[in-house]
Formats: structure tokens, C-alpha cells, sequence
């Protein structure tokens, strides 16, 4: 992986077997004014023609680069936030990085691992999969959903958790009865996590840009075509037509025909 911005950025002295050109090191690009400011930032793959799905899934559009990044970024998180459906139809577990990226994680001063934060207003869960029966208390798995969640679903949840690994996290609803994701992130703050990444889905991110609670934005630009009908980055309400939010491009990687790009966002 080569790095085409910024101009002058340090890569690794070690070279890939069979090439001339040493390679970019991953965790260092993506770490730098974020791991010692935190934030939040968001993570997307998307085809050239703005798909960010192919047969229902992000997996379809990932390259080994963007694998390598998406690992990357998470190496580089004190948790995960994203949607419930997102989590069920990628089918998400706990975070469990080898040795060597637990490594990477201490030299950056995080824990063993993310946790992870599942967004959720109907609470309509599969509470039988690992992401919620195999969570660790060093690295737990959070359900957040809005004072609007139904009771009896609440009760359900709280009946499983009975300890760290699991916990429901409540905050308040959206006018439209969905999680209010300011207040998630603020939430999560208050539980100690500095380094939020958002790995959606498109609604997820759409309400996070809408309320301005976005900092960083990183997008794989998959190299292929997905054709009509698809899913964007954004999905869900319309934005109010004078918000236009502006980004600004700070960092961009390319292997393999497909660029992974770091925004920041702009006001």
C-alpha cells in the first residue's frame, strides 16, 4: 500500500517480497491526529458508482487493503459503534484481535481490544448471538437504545446482561422514537471511550452527520461497479437543503486500483 497523501509521509523501511517500493505503515498513517485527540470517526467501503453494499453486504466491496484497514481502525479504537441491523446482517461477534494486534493496540496505550456498541430503538435483537452471549467485561458489549425502547424488550436484555460484558445503556429518543446519537456518543464518553469509530450502517451515519457528531470520515473507494438500485453511504431522512457539510482531504492511500481516502470534517 502506497501513500499518495500527505506528501512526504514516512513509510516503513521493510519492503514486500518481490518489490521495490517499501509500504505504508497502516496503523501510523491513520493514528496520527487521532489516537492522542480522539473523536469519532466513521468507516465506509463503496464502489466508484457509490454503492456501499453488494448483495446486501459491505463484504462484497472489501479488497485486502481495505481489510487491512478496517483492522487497522479498529486496532486504533477504544469501541465500535453501529446500528443493529448493520451488526446482524455483517454478523458481528466480540472484538477478538490476535497477539500481534494486541501489540499494536498497547503501543498506542488502548486496551486489548474495542468493545462494542450496538444502536438499537425497537431492541428487536438476536440475543443468542456471540456479539451478545460471548462479550468480554474487558472489552463489553454495549446496547444503547432511546427512553422509547419497549419495556418488555428492555427487560429482556437486562435479565441476560447481569454482568460487565453485557450492558444496556439508555439514552433519549429522537423525536421520531430512534436513538438519539449525540447522546450515544455522550454516553459513551462518559464510560471512558475517547476513540469512537462509527462503522455504520448508512442511517446510523446519516443521522451522525445530520446532528454534526462526525469528526473523520474514512472511505474505501472499491474499484468496481455495483449498477443501479443500491445503497449509498447515507440512507434515511433527507438533510435540511441548506446543510451541506464540506470535507477535507487528509489523508489517501491506493493498492490494488482501490483508494482509501481520511476526511475531516469541516465545521
Amino acid at each position: 500500500m502506497q501513500t499518495l497523501l500527505p506528501i512526504g509521509e514516512p513509510a516503513e523501511a521493510s519492503r514486500l517480497p518481490g518489490s521495490s517500493e517499501a509500504t505504508t505503515d497502516i496503523h501510523a498513517h491513520y493514528a496520527h491526529d487521532w489516537v492522542s485527540d480522539g473523536g469519532v470517526r466513521a468507516n465506509f467501503v463503496a464502489s466508484i458508482d457509490g454503492n456501499a453494499t453488494q448483495a446486501g453486504r459491505s463484504r462484497g466491496l472489501q479488497t485486502p487493503g481495505d481489510s487491512k484497514v478496517f483492522a487497522a481502525l479498529r486496532d486504533l479504537a477504544d469501541v465500535v459503534m453501529v446500528g443493529s441491523a448493520t451488526a446482524a446482517a455483517e454478523g458481528y461477534g466480540p472484538a477478538n484481535p490476535p497477539a500481534e494486534r494486541r501489540a499494536i493496540r498497547e503501543h498506542y496505550g488502548l486496551g486489548p481490544a474495542p468493545a462494542i456498541a450496538v444502536l438499537s430503538a425497537s431492541l428487536d435483537l438476536d440475543l443468542d448471538a456471540d456479539l451478545y452471549r460471548k462479550a468480554d467485561p474487558s472489552a463489553p458489549t454495549f446496547i444503547i437504545t432511546g427512553s422509547a425502547a419497549p419495556l418488555s424488550r428492555r427487560n429482556d436484555i437486562i435479565d441476560l446482561a447481569g454482568s460487565a460484558a453485557l450492558q444496556l445503556l439508555e439514552v433519549r429518543s429522537t423525536a421520531d422514537g430512534g436513538v438519539d446519537i449525540p447522546a450515544a456518543i455522550q454516553q459513551l464518553r462518559s464510560q471512558g471511550y475517547r476513540r469512537i469509530l462509527c462503522e455504520g450502517g448508512p442511517h446510523v451515519f446519516s443521522s451522525a452527520m445530520r446532528a454534526r457528531a462526525i469528526d473523520e470520515l474514512c472511505l474505501t473507494i472499491s474499484p468496481m461497479l455495483v449498477g443501479p438500485g443500491g445503497l449509498g453511504i447515507v440512507a434515511g431522512q433527507h438533510w435540511p437543503a441548506d446543510f451541506l457539510p464540506q470535507l477535507r482531504l487528509t489523508g489517501l492511500l491506493v493498492e490494488d486500483d482501490a483508494l482509501f481516502c481520511r476526511y475531516r470534517v469541516q465545521g
